[in-house]
Protein backbone atom coordinates (compact mmCIF):
# COMPACT_ATOMS: atom_id res chain seq x y z
CA UNK A 1 0.00 0.00 0.00
CA UNK A 2 1.34 3.43 -0.93
CA UNK A 3 2.42 5.73 1.89
CA UNK A 4 -0.10 8.45 0.97
CA UNK A 5 -2.93 5.93 1.20
CA UNK A 6 -1.69 4.75 4.61
CA UNK A 7 -1.63 8.34 5.85
CA UNK A 8 -5.08 9.07 4.46
CA UNK A 9 -6.53 5.92 6.07
CA UNK A 10 -5.07 7.06 9.40
CA UNK A 11 -6.63 10.52 9.02
CA UNK A 12 -10.03 9.00 8.14
CA UNK A 13 -9.93 6.84 11.26
CA UNK A 14 -8.76 9.71 13.45
CA UNK A 15 -11.41 12.17 12.23
CA UNK A 16 -14.13 9.55 11.64
CA UNK A 17 -14.77 10.61 8.03
CA UNK A 18 -15.49 8.51 4.94
CA UNK A 19 -13.86 10.57 2.20
CA UNK A 20 -11.86 13.70 1.40
CA UNK A 21 -14.87 15.24 -0.31
CA UNK A 22 -16.97 14.88 2.84
CA UNK A 23 -14.22 16.52 4.88
CA UNK A 24 -13.86 19.41 2.42
CA UNK A 25 -17.62 19.85 2.12
CA UNK A 26 -17.98 19.94 5.89
CA UNK A 27 -15.44 22.75 6.15
CA UNK A 28 -17.03 24.66 3.23
CA UNK A 29 -20.49 24.29 4.75
CA UNK A 30 -19.40 26.04 7.95
CA UNK A 31 -18.44 29.10 5.90
CA UNK A 32 -21.54 28.91 3.70
CA UNK A 33 -23.81 29.04 6.72
CA UNK A 34 -22.39 32.47 7.52
CA UNK A 35 -23.55 33.88 4.17
CA UNK A 36 -26.59 31.74 3.25
CA UNK A 37 -29.34 32.07 5.83
CA UNK A 38 -32.48 32.64 3.78
CA UNK A 39 -35.08 29.95 4.55
CA UNK A 40 -37.29 28.39 1.89
CA UNK A 41 -40.17 25.93 1.91
CA UNK A 42 -41.36 23.05 -0.23
CA UNK A 43 -43.71 25.25 -2.28
CA UNK A 44 -40.84 27.51 -3.34
CA UNK A 45 -38.63 24.53 -4.11
CA UNK A 46 -41.27 22.79 -6.24
CA UNK A 47 -41.89 25.97 -8.21
CA UNK A 48 -38.21 26.06 -9.18
CA UNK A 49 -38.32 22.40 -10.21
CA UNK A 50 -41.40 23.03 -12.35
CA UNK A 51 -39.49 25.79 -14.12
CA UNK A 52 -36.77 23.19 -14.79
CA UNK A 53 -39.24 20.75 -16.34
CA UNK A 54 -40.86 18.84 -13.48
CA UNK A 55 -44.45 17.99 -14.43
CA UNK A 56 -47.16 15.35 -14.40
CA UNK A 57 -45.92 12.07 -15.84
CA UNK A 58 -42.22 12.97 -15.50
CA UNK A 59 -39.61 10.31 -14.83
CA UNK A 60 -37.18 11.82 -12.33
CA UNK A 61 -33.82 10.53 -11.08
CA UNK A 62 -32.61 12.38 -7.96
CA UNK A 63 -29.12 12.61 -6.43
CA UNK A 64 -28.95 14.61 -3.22
CA UNK A 65 -27.12 15.65 -0.07
CA UNK A 66 -29.47 16.38 2.83
CA UNK A 67 -26.65 18.21 4.64
CA UNK A 68 -27.09 21.03 2.10
CA UNK A 69 -30.81 21.42 2.90
CA UNK A 70 -30.06 23.29 6.16
CA UNK A 71 -32.16 26.30 5.11
CA UNK A 72 -35.06 24.13 3.93
CA UNK A 73 -38.09 24.34 6.21
CA UNK A 74 -39.25 20.80 5.63
CA UNK A 75 -38.39 17.14 5.98
CA UNK A 76 -37.18 14.39 3.59
CA UNK A 77 -40.71 12.96 3.74
CA UNK A 78 -42.25 16.26 2.65
CA UNK A 79 -39.68 16.58 -0.14
CA UNK A 80 -40.39 13.10 -1.52
CA UNK A 81 -44.14 13.41 -1.22
CA UNK A 82 -44.13 16.78 -2.96
CA UNK A 83 -42.16 15.31 -5.89
CA UNK A 84 -44.49 12.30 -6.08
CA UNK A 85 -47.54 14.54 -5.97
CA UNK A 86 -46.18 16.69 -8.78
CA UNK A 87 -45.29 13.83 -11.16
CA UNK A 88 -48.52 12.01 -10.28
CA UNK A 89 -49.39 8.35 -10.76
CA UNK A 90 -48.05 8.46 -14.32
CA UNK A 91 -44.54 9.48 -13.25
CA UNK A 92 -41.68 7.41 -11.82
CA UNK A 93 -39.17 8.57 -9.20
CA UNK A 94 -35.71 6.99 -8.93
CA UNK A 95 -32.79 7.40 -6.54
CA UNK A 96 -29.46 5.56 -6.07
CA UNK A 97 -29.37 2.94 -3.29
CA UNK A 98 -25.85 1.48 -3.26
CA UNK A 99 -24.83 0.14 0.17
CA UNK A 100 -23.57 2.44 2.92
CA UNK A 101 -20.35 0.46 3.34
CA UNK A 102 -18.25 -1.60 0.98
CA UNK A 103 -19.34 -5.20 1.47
CA UNK A 104 -16.77 -7.89 2.12
CA UNK A 105 -16.97 -11.31 0.47
CA UNK A 106 -18.72 -12.87 3.48
CA UNK A 107 -21.39 -10.14 3.78
CA UNK A 108 -24.81 -10.20 2.14
CA UNK A 109 -26.56 -7.31 0.40
CA UNK A 110 -30.07 -7.51 1.86
CA UNK A 111 -32.41 -5.89 -0.64
CA UNK A 112 -34.94 -5.14 2.12
CA UNK A 113 -32.63 -3.95 4.89
CA UNK A 114 -29.15 -2.90 3.72
CA UNK A 115 -29.07 0.91 4.07
CA UNK A 116 -27.91 3.12 1.23
CA UNK A 117 -24.90 5.41 1.26
CA UNK A 118 -26.57 7.83 -1.17
CA UNK A 119 -27.74 10.19 1.58
CA UNK A 120 -30.65 10.68 3.96
CA UNK A 121 -33.24 11.48 1.29
CA UNK A 122 -32.32 8.35 -0.69
CA UNK A 123 -32.43 6.23 2.47
CA UNK A 124 -35.83 7.64 3.39
CA UNK A 125 -37.01 6.88 -0.14
CA UNK A 126 -35.65 3.32 0.09
CA UNK A 127 -37.95 2.76 3.08
CA UNK A 128 -40.91 4.49 1.44
CA UNK A 129 -44.03 2.31 0.85
CA UNK A 130 -44.02 0.23 -2.36
CA UNK A 131 -40.55 1.34 -3.45
CA UNK A 132 -38.64 -1.32 -5.40
CA UNK A 133 -34.87 -1.85 -5.40
CA UNK A 134 -32.66 -3.26 -8.14
CA UNK A 135 -30.40 -6.25 -7.49
CA UNK A 136 -26.92 -4.88 -8.08
CA UNK A 137 -24.00 -3.63 -5.99
CA UNK A 138 -24.76 -0.13 -7.34
CA UNK A 139 -28.50 -0.57 -6.95
CA UNK A 140 -31.29 1.91 -7.63
CA UNK A 141 -34.69 2.38 -6.00
CA UNK A 142 -37.79 3.37 -7.93
CA UNK A 143 -41.49 4.05 -7.40
CA UNK A 144 -43.96 4.41 -10.24
CA UNK A 145 -45.37 2.62 -13.30
CA UNK A 146 -41.95 2.31 -15.01
CA UNK A 147 -40.11 1.00 -11.94
CA UNK A 148 -39.95 -2.58 -13.27
CA UNK A 149 -38.68 -1.42 -16.66
CA UNK A 150 -35.83 0.50 -15.05
CA UNK A 151 -34.88 -2.04 -12.36
CA UNK A 152 -35.61 -5.61 -13.43
CA UNK A 153 -32.55 -6.40 -15.55
CA UNK A 154 -29.95 -4.79 -13.27
CA UNK A 155 -29.05 -8.18 -11.75
CA UNK A 156 -27.94 -9.31 -15.22
CA UNK A 157 -25.60 -6.36 -15.78
CA UNK A 158 -21.97 -7.22 -16.45
CA UNK A 159 -20.99 -3.85 -14.99
CA UNK A 160 -23.08 -1.60 -12.77
CA UNK A 161 -23.78 0.85 -15.59
CA UNK A 162 -24.19 -1.15 -18.80
CA UNK A 163 -27.20 -1.34 -21.11
CA UNK A 164 -29.20 -3.43 -18.60
CA UNK A 165 -28.77 -0.93 -15.79
CA UNK A 166 -31.26 1.76 -14.68
CA UNK A 167 -28.49 4.32 -15.23
CA UNK A 168 -28.57 3.52 -18.94
CA UNK A 169 -32.30 2.76 -19.26
CA UNK A 170 -33.25 6.25 -18.11
CA UNK A 171 -31.54 7.44 -21.29
CA UNK A 172 -34.10 5.48 -23.31
CA UNK A 173 -36.94 7.57 -21.88
CA UNK A 174 -37.62 11.22 -21.28
CA UNK A 175 -36.05 11.17 -17.81
CA UNK A 176 -34.74 14.24 -16.05
CA UNK A 177 -31.84 13.93 -13.60
CA UNK A 178 -31.77 16.38 -10.71
CA UNK A 179 -28.98 16.88 -8.19
CA UNK A 180 -29.48 18.81 -4.98
CA UNK A 181 -26.59 20.15 -2.92
CA UNK A 182 -23.86 18.31 -4.79
CA UNK A 183 -22.17 21.38 -6.20
CA UNK A 184 -21.94 23.18 -9.55
CA UNK A 185 -19.64 20.54 -11.01
CA UNK A 186 -21.64 17.41 -10.24
CA UNK A 187 -21.98 14.98 -13.13
CA UNK A 188 -24.69 12.34 -12.53
CA UNK A 189 -23.71 8.69 -12.13
CA UNK A 190 -25.11 7.84 -15.56
CA UNK A 191 -21.95 9.26 -17.15
CA UNK A 192 -20.30 5.96 -16.18
CA UNK A 193 -22.49 4.30 -18.83
CA UNK A 194 -20.02 5.50 -21.45
CA UNK A 195 -17.19 3.56 -19.80
CA UNK A 196 -19.31 0.42 -19.60
CA UNK A 197 -20.64 0.55 -23.15
CA UNK A 198 -17.31 1.43 -24.77
CA UNK A 199 -15.17 -1.03 -22.78
CA UNK A 200 -15.06 -3.66 -25.56
CA UNK A 201 -14.63 -1.12 -28.34
CA UNK A 202 -11.91 1.11 -26.85
CA UNK A 203 -9.00 -0.34 -24.82
CA UNK A 204 -8.82 2.75 -22.60
CA UNK A 205 -12.22 1.99 -21.06
CA UNK A 206 -11.52 -1.73 -20.68
CA UNK A 207 -9.02 -0.95 -17.92
CA UNK A 208 -11.90 0.33 -15.79
CA UNK A 209 -13.30 -3.20 -15.58
CA UNK A 210 -10.53 -5.75 -15.00
CA UNK A 211 -11.62 -7.42 -11.76
CA UNK A 212 -14.43 -9.93 -11.30
CA UNK A 213 -16.28 -9.78 -8.00
CA UNK A 214 -19.03 -11.96 -6.58
CA UNK A 215 -21.73 -10.41 -4.43
CA UNK A 216 -24.41 -12.26 -2.50
CA UNK A 217 -27.89 -10.75 -2.38
CA UNK A 218 -30.78 -11.60 -0.08
CA UNK A 219 -33.97 -11.07 -2.04
CA UNK A 220 -37.44 -10.00 -0.89
CA UNK A 221 -38.45 -13.67 -0.49
CA UNK A 222 -35.27 -14.27 1.61
CA UNK A 223 -33.66 -16.33 -1.13
CA UNK A 224 -29.90 -15.71 -1.40
CA UNK A 225 -28.29 -15.50 -4.83
CA UNK A 226 -24.74 -14.74 -5.96
CA UNK A 227 -23.98 -12.41 -8.87
CA UNK A 228 -20.67 -11.85 -10.63
CA UNK A 229 -19.81 -8.43 -12.03
CA UNK A 230 -16.85 -6.45 -13.34
CA UNK A 231 -15.20 -3.58 -11.52
CA UNK A 232 -11.77 -1.93 -11.36
CA UNK A 233 -8.79 -3.48 -9.60
CA UNK A 234 -7.70 -2.20 -6.18
CA UNK A 235 -4.65 -0.41 -7.57
CA UNK A 236 -6.57 1.31 -10.36
CA UNK A 237 -7.05 5.02 -9.63
CA UNK A 238 -9.36 7.27 -11.59
CA UNK A 239 -9.30 10.99 -10.92
CA UNK A 240 -11.38 13.87 -12.18
CA UNK A 241 -11.74 17.39 -10.87
CA UNK A 242 -14.25 20.22 -10.90
CA UNK A 243 -12.14 21.83 -13.60
CA UNK A 244 -12.04 18.72 -15.80
CA UNK A 245 -15.80 18.21 -15.53
CA UNK A 246 -16.56 21.87 -16.20
CA UNK A 247 -14.23 21.82 -19.20
CA UNK A 248 -16.15 18.95 -20.79
CA UNK A 249 -19.52 20.57 -20.09
CA UNK A 250 -18.46 24.05 -21.19
CA UNK A 251 -16.81 22.94 -24.44
CA UNK A 252 -19.05 20.15 -25.66
CA UNK A 253 -22.50 20.16 -24.03
CA UNK A 254 -25.60 21.67 -25.60
CA UNK A 255 -26.51 24.39 -23.12
CA UNK A 256 -30.22 23.62 -23.52
CA UNK A 257 -29.75 20.08 -22.16
CA UNK A 258 -28.69 21.03 -18.65
CA UNK A 259 -29.42 23.87 -16.25
CA UNK A 260 -27.93 25.16 -13.02
CA UNK A 261 -29.83 27.21 -10.46
CA UNK A 262 -29.84 27.93 -6.75
CA UNK A 263 -32.27 28.64 -3.92
CA UNK A 264 -30.66 30.05 -0.79
CA UNK A 265 -27.51 27.90 -0.40
CA UNK A 266 -28.91 24.88 -2.28
CA UNK A 267 -27.39 24.30 -5.73
CA UNK A 268 -29.71 22.47 -8.13
CA UNK A 269 -28.60 20.89 -11.41
CA UNK A 270 -30.82 19.38 -14.08
CA UNK A 271 -29.66 17.10 -16.89
CA UNK A 272 -31.51 15.42 -19.73
CA UNK A 273 -30.65 11.73 -19.23
CA UNK A 274 -30.89 10.79 -22.89
CA UNK A 275 -28.58 13.60 -23.89
CA UNK A 276 -26.10 13.05 -21.04
CA UNK A 277 -25.49 9.37 -21.81
CA UNK A 278 -25.36 9.77 -25.59
CA UNK A 279 -23.02 12.78 -25.32
CA UNK A 280 -20.60 11.00 -22.97
CA UNK A 281 -20.51 8.00 -25.32
CA UNK A 282 -19.92 10.31 -28.28
CA UNK A 283 -17.10 12.12 -26.46
CA UNK A 284 -15.57 8.83 -25.33
CA UNK A 285 -15.31 7.67 -28.93
CA UNK A 286 -13.50 10.92 -29.71
CA UNK A 287 -11.01 10.39 -26.90
CA UNK A 288 -12.52 13.00 -24.59
CA UNK A 289 -13.30 12.16 -20.94
CA UNK A 290 -13.63 13.90 -17.58
CA UNK A 291 -10.63 11.99 -16.22
CA UNK A 292 -7.27 13.53 -15.43
CA UNK A 293 -5.98 10.08 -14.56
CA UNK A 294 -5.76 7.76 -16.35
CA UNK A 295 -5.23 9.90 -19.41
CA UNK A 296 -6.73 8.68 -22.65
Amino acid sequence: MKIDRIIWNYIKTLLNIRSKSLLINGIRRKFDKIFYKKPYNIIELIEILKELGLKKGSNIFIHSSWDEFYNFKGTPKEFIEAIMNEIGEEGTLLMPSYPLIQLSENQIFDIKRTPTGAGLIAEFFRRYPNVKRSINIHSVCALGPMADFFLTDHQFSTTCWDEKSPYYKISLTNTLIFSFGLGNSYLPTSYHCAESILREEIPYFKQFFTKRINTRFKLIDNKVIEIESLTSSEDFIRIHSKQSINRIIRRYFDKTKYERTQISNLIILKYDAKYLVSKMIELGKQGKTVYIKPQI
